[in-house]
């Protein structure tokens, strides 16, 4: 199946147009529906912040409408200092008290999770606002490695090396992030404790070493190494032992990416001429199951928490695009028409980051609205995503 631009619609309407027969003349009838409002009033010293940030995460779903504490289907309030956030939802249609508790992140982060649990109740999916960003960028010269709040806020230098970084994969939980760099001389691949800034090399064996990814529970690190001959899949301990061959071809394998149950890999491959995406078992050398997007180079590839979909880059008439697949149905559409790269899924699996130009953008891909993630920092790329 040809990969095909679908037509935007704005998140927040569904329109459902029901053709009344020749004899209407044109007659339509239109249901409209909309997301639901959630009012957001937060009370204390740090109140008319936490608001804010609030209610900008859950504008930023595009899944709800942040509005007056006063109106709206749902009631946000509660109580913010700064050693928490007491926070409280109510259902304003039924009267009833969806959840009460307290967030204790530091800074704007007790905000981002009291979000997370909004968009939890409201929607169903989990919130993202609480997740870290870590991505390349260019600002100084050099690729340098960076982190920041999904929102764009606390962007913080995490290399300082005047070479290059690159690949970078934050685990599930945030605390951890592996990346290559040519610290060294040679592409190696790192890992960095981000609580105490430790970094260790993990993969320095002959030739390349790259394109880290953390395996689900975090003990794997699934990247590709060079050192028998062609680029291939290997998985190894974040220790840098207990290394297992993946794959074996004539070609190049690169970008692996674990499913969320971690028994299998999605990467690239070169093997049949120009880059296309294939699954392998995650642990041993195995058969090949080839993925048909309808398009001859797909790399990069993000497979979503929910084990549904996976996203890739594509190259359409010369530009970037991003692609997601269906695995169930094993279909492939095109979800960007203005250009994107490097997609990385958060923790709902219906939002994407990604690049494009420089800088990140965040990319509902049920409405298909991308929105600009702004931050202080030039020539952004390669984002991932704790989840």
């Amino acid at each position: 199946m040809n990969l095909f631009p679908t037509l935007l619609r704005p998140a927040f309407l569904v329109l459902t147009l029901l053709f009344l027969g020749a004899q209407a003349r044109g007659q339509v009838e239109v249901s409209v529906s909309t997301v639901p409002r959630v009012g957001v009033s937060i009370s204390g010293s740090m109140g008319a912040g936490v608001t804010e940030i609030v209610s900008a995460d859950l504008k930023r779903t595009g899944m709800m409408a942040p509005v007056g504490g006063g109106s709206g289907d749902y009631l946000a309030s509660g109580d913010a200092s700064e050693s928490g956030v007491t926070g409280r939802l109510v259902n304003k249609k039924s009267g009833a008290e969806v959840f009460n508790q307290t967030f204790t992140g530091r800074g704007r982060l007790a905000a981002h999770q009291f979000a997370d649990a909004i968009t939890q109740a409201v929607t169903g999916l989990p919130g993202f606002a609480s997740s870290k960003l870590a991505f390349i960028a260019s600002a100084t010269g050099s690729k340098e490695l960076y982190q920041a709040d999904m929102d764009g806020y606390n962007v913080r230098e995490v290399t300082h090396d005047g070479t290059i970084s690159a690949s970078p994969c934050l685990s599930r939980d945030g605390t951890k992030l592996a990346y290559t760099s040519y610290k060294s001389g040679y592409p190696d691949v790192y890992l960095i404790d981000l609580a105490s800034g430790t970094r260790t090399r993990i993969a320095f064996f002959p030739g390349i070493n790259t394109g880290p990814s953390f395996s689900p529970d975090g003990s794997l690190i699934a990247l590709t190494l060079s050192k028998d001959g062609n680029p291939e899949i290997y998985t190894m301990s974040t220790d840098g032992t207990s290394l297992t061959r993946i794959t074996r071809t004539r070609g190049a394998e690169t970008s692996p990416s674990w499913s969320p149950t971690g028994d299998r890999l999605v990467y690239s491959s070169d093997d049949r001429g120009s880059p296309q995406l294939f699954i392998s078992s995650a642990s041993s050398v195995s058969d090949m199951d080839h993925l048909v997007t309808g398009n001859s180079y797909c790399t990069k590839p993000d497979w979503s928490p929910d084990g549904k979909s996976i996203a890739f880059t594509t190259r359409i008439g010369g530009q970037f695009q991003i692609g997601v697949f269906d695995v169930a149905s094993r279909t492939a559409q095109l979800i960007t028409t203005a250009g994107g790269q490097d997609p990385a899924w958060t923790r709902d699996s219906r939002h994407l980051v990604y690049a494009n130009n420089g800088h990140l953008h965040l990319l509902d891909t049920v409405s298909r609205q991308s929105l600009p993630i702004e931050m202080n920092v030039s020539g952004c790329g390669e984002p991932t995503v704790s989840r």
